[in-house]
């Protein structure tokens, strides 16, 4: 997440450099930014790698991811955004590689790798309420994806031929 702040902050100096000041500030304040923060660290580093095992249980690595997600929309917030969409964590048990290394002999959704999107998500909204009320003028919004694609996994026939 550092280096996407390194880049935006050079995109920053870059929009003023056309358009000025005022109309970047402009810019910044009316676009939608679009977050999308611990999908990855969560499937990968620390359930499939396991690397993060070693220093957070399942309920502390929540907490860390949900912060470090509060923190950038923080640090963007400095910078000038103001509007804010951030996607929570998918059903990655569903995921192909997931479902291969975890979900048994047939492949199934990994049950446990569902419930720890899940925790996750379930500290990352109310989390995101407070920043409404902690950055002025500024609105974040807590986009569910789980609960739409886990539908659409598990009722396939409902969304079409299958």
């Amino acid at each position: 997440m550092s280096d996407q702040l390194t880049q935006f902050k050079e995109y920053i100096g870059k929009l003023k450099g056309l358009v000025g000041e005022g109309n970047t500030t402009n810019i910044l304040s009316q676009a939608l930014f679009l977050v999308v923060a611990g999908t990855d660290d969560l499937a990968n580093t620390y359930l499939t790698i396991g690397s993060r095992r070693m220093q957070y249980d399942i309920y502390s690595y929540a907490d860390f991811i949900v912060a470090s997600a509060a923190n950038f929309v923080q640090e963007l917030h400095k910078l000038g955004a103001r509007k804010f969409a951030v996607f929570g964590i998918p059903p990655i048990g569903c995921l192909p590689l997931q479902r291969t290394l975890a979900g048994g002999s047939v492949r199934t959704c990994s049950v446990s790798y569902n419930q720890a999107a899940q925790l996750v998500n379930s500290k990352l909204s109310p989390r995101l309420n407070e920043l409404n009320q902690d950055l002025p003028q500024s609105r974040v919004v807590y986009i569910d994806v789980f609960s739409p694609l886990f539908d659409i996994i598990q009722h396939p026939r409902n969304y079409g031929n299958y």
